[in-house]
This record gives structure tokens, C-alpha cells and sequence, in this order.
């Protein structure tokens, strides 16, 4: 039997006192060792040690009936930050994120993507530069997360899968050379479903279906992104639907990324804001259009949810437009395409925020942290 250790059980002791802070947003000490049966000498060692540390703070006083009121404690929610990056062919977007998940600082800048030295040089100043609105210093970022448009390595370090950016091999060096805290790739739905799964703990076993230019996804299972033994898992964007059909950027034929993606649905020049005005009018031709997407859809979910019989998310460009009428028409193509009917409809639209790649990149290094301390 292993046996635990006096240090042992104070690290513990002070990692479940900064957690319940943290839970609680505000608590008082006496509250804090009723909560966790520890002695107030014990608990108050490990708020003079997190105050020490700054990663917690006296912020103000509770309210009481009687006697003396007690002094809240809480965390300081940007004792330590993370940094998440989308990165699409023209344009990146970087945002800085506190321990609660909470944007403090953004910036976007068009920027188009190449394996230049000034590509990264322009990167690293974006970074610098939000990192510079949010006012933290190097030393509380705990990394800065890349959602790229392709598949990574399992630590991040280097693109398995890039036909979109044209960027298979690319690794962080170029930015990690420049930038004095860890860096990583990460797939761009994976950072979709990422925030998905923080903003909705209770979400332990999921699909994530991203509709946007395009077509991606991701599983939650047991309440972790899981990505398989090659880094494939969720790459349902290239399921084959049509036998001999369209052409994908992946070389094959049929893909579902030819039929289910937002391109897919869009002609030369038009937006899904245009589309969807005039769908929501009534158009004849747009309402043709729509069916045939749903149709397709409908058969690239039923395929899905055939193999993972769970909750389907909708997430991407097209979401945002999706009306529960659309979720209705979806499940009931698929009801009528299953060989498994079911009463309730397991389609639901994903967190509707902006910036979700670049926040939801963010997310691991934060959980890292929160689960370490």
C-alpha cells in the first residue's frame, strides 16, 4: 500500500482550498473549513500561501444577520491567462482569456497565412500585442493554443494534415522561437467543442459538428476530446457520401465536406446572410436549395450518430441561422433515413459567441492549470 505523506496531504489540502474558492467566487474562511472539515489554522496557512502566491485576494466583506461580517475571498481571475489563436487563410483572430474562461483582450488583423520568418514575426507581435491590451506580464501565461484547419501531433507540435493552409509539417518552432511560453497546434473543431464542453460540464459524451466554411468535428467522450490513435478521430468531414461524387480538397471523391459544409451550400460570391434572407422569403429556389443541404446533412448525421449514439451539436458558420423549424426538418429526414427511430430529437445547436476557435483554444491551458495547482 502506498503511503501518503505529510506533504502530501498539505498540497492536497491546499489545491482543494483554492478550488473551492474558485468554485464559489466568493467564501468566507470559516465557510471554506466547514465546507472542506478542516481547521481554521490549517485553512488559514493556505489563504496566507494563495495570497502570497497571487493567485487569490481579500475582496471585500460578506453580508451576516449577526456579528461581525466575514472577509470574502476569491481568486484573481488573471493571476494567470491563456492565449488562443484562430488562424485562416487571410485573417487571425487572438484573444487572451482569465482562469474563468472570460476574453479580456482580442485582436484581429488580416493576415495572409505563409511558412514566411515575416508570417510568424507578424503572429508573435499579434500575440505580444494582446497580451499588452490585457495587461499581464509573461510570466502568468500559461501557453498560447493554435486552431488550425488540419490535423496535429498529439502534443501539438506539428501539422500531421494541412491541405486547406497548404501547411502539412509545419511545426511551432517558428513562433515558439519568439515567444517565451509554450506553444501549440490544435484542430480547429477540437477548439470548438472545447468550449462547448467548458461552457456545458455537464456534457460528457457528445458529437460536435462544425457547419462552417468548412466542414469539421470532434467527440466528447467521457467528458475529454478524444483524437484517436492517429489524431483522426471526428474527421467525419470526409465520410464518403456520393460514390464517384464531387471533388474534395482532399483529392478523394464524395466527401461529406462537398455536400454538408457551408461552402457546399453557398454559389460563387453569395453569403449565408444573403441565403438566408432570402430563404426566410420565401424563395422558391433557395427553399430547394435548403432541402437538398438538409438532405445531405441528414444523411452524413444518421451515418454519425449510427456509430456514436449520443447528442448531436451543430456548431460553425451555419448555426447561427439554424431556427428549431431547420432542427425539426433535419431530425425527421434522419428519423425517416434510421433504422433505429427515435422521440427525441438528439440535434442541438451549439454556444453561440463570437470568436469561439480562438476562445475554445484557449480552454486546455486553463484546465491544466485548474487541475494542477
Amino acid at each position: 500500500m502506498e503511503k501518503i505523506s505529510m506533504n502530501d496531504i498539505r498540497k492536497k489540502n491546499y489545491s482543494d482550498v483554492y478550488r473551492l474558492i474558485y468554485q464559489e467566487r466568493r467564501i468566507s474562511k470559516s465557510k471554506i473549513a466547514a465546507a472542506l472539515e478542516m481547521s481554521l489554522p490549517t485553512v488559514t496557512q493556505h489563504l496566507s500561501a494563495l495570497e502570497e502566491e497571487r493567485l487569490i485576494e481579500k475582496q471585500g466583506q460578506l453580508a451576516s444577520g449577526i456579528g461581525r461580517k466575514a472577509t470574502a475571498y476569491s481568486i484573481r481571475p488573471e493571476a494567470r491567462v491563456a492565449v488562443g489563436i484562430e488562424v485562416l487563410p487571410r485573417q487571425v483572430t487572438a484573444v487572451v482569456i482569465d482562469l474563468y474562461g472570460t476574453v479580456i483582450a482580442k485582436k484581429e488583423r488580416l493576415l495572409t497565412f505563409s511558412q514566411e520568418d515575416a508570417y510568424f514575426k507578424n503572429l508573435a507581435e499579434l500575440i505580444r500585442g494582446t497580451l499588452n491590451d490585457a495587461g499581464v506580464s509573461d510570466g502568468a501565461v500559461l501557453g498560447a493554443d493554435i486552431g488550425m484547419q488540419g490535423l496535429v501531433t498529439e502534443n501539438g507540435r506539428e501539422m500531421l494534415y494541412g491541405k486547406i493552409l497548404d501547411c502539412t509539417g509545419l511545426t511551432v518552432k517558428p513562433l515558439e522561437d519568439q515567444l517565451p511560453f509554450p506553444i501549440r497546434f490544435v484542430h480547429d473543431a477540437e477548439c470548438a467543442a472545447e468550449l462547448e464542453r467548458w461552457r456545458h460540464p455537464e456534457l460528457t459524451d457528445a458529437v460536435y459538428l462544425s457547419l462552417g466554411e468548412h466542414l469539421g468535428g470532434a467527440i466528447i467522450s467521457d467528458g475529454k476530446i478524444q483524437r484517436g490513435r492517429t489524431g483522426r478521430t471526428g474527421t467525419f468531414e470526409h465520410m464518403t457520401l456520393v460514390e464517384g461524387g464531387r471533388q474534395c480538397y482532399c483529392g478523394k471523391l464524395g466527401c461529406a465536406e462537398c455536400y454538408c459544409s457551408a461552402d457546399a451550400l453557398l454559389r460563387d460570391g453569395e453569403t449565408l446572410a444573403d441565403f438566408f434572407a432570402l430563404l426566410r422569403k420565401g424563395d422558391e429556389s433557395y427553399r430547394e436549395r435548403w432541402t437538398e443541404y438538409l438532405s445531405w446533412l441528414a444523411m452524413a448525421l444518421n451515418n454519425i450518430h449510427m456509430v456514436m449514439d449520443s447528442m448531436i451539436i451543430l456548431g460553425g458558420h451555419v448555426a447561427p441561422y439554424l431556427m428549431q423549424d431547420d432542427l425539426d426538418r433535419l431530425f425527421a429526414v434522419i428519423q425517416e433515413r434510421t433504422a433505429f427511430p427515435e422521440n427525441e430529437n438528439f440535434l442541438r445547436l451549439g454556444v453561440q459567441e463570437d470568436d469561439i476557435i480562438a476562445t475554445g483554444a484557449a480552454i486546455p491551458f486553463v484546465c491544466s492549470f485548474l487541475g494542477a495547482v
